[in-house]
């Protein structure tokens, strides 16, 4: 049997829940106008990113090597 403390603990827990998912299914804010950085010029899209079928180690280096400057993620993955 659940002592009535619990009770707030797991209906805080369920709004939270609720709020969450209130807010991941609400619609993205638009705007009027194209995004403008703090200079005024007009910002562009940078292209989406590409997935990478790698065959060896030569090849993840060359790929890093290539993207000097840019943000990278390695993903290491496993199948245990």
């Amino acid at each position: 049997m659940y002592k009535r403390t619990h009770v707030p603990r797991v209906a805080g827990l369920v709004l939270l829940f609720m709020l969450v998912f209130a807010a991941c299914g609400a619609p993205p804010a638009t705007t009027s106008a194209p995004p403008t950085s703090a200079a005024g010029t007009q910002v562009t899209a940078t292209p989406a990113p590409v997935l990478t079928d790698l065959h060896g180690p030569d090849d993840l280096k060359a790929q890093f090597n290539k993207d000097s400057g840019v943000p990278r993620i390695i993903l290491l993955v496993s199948p245990t």
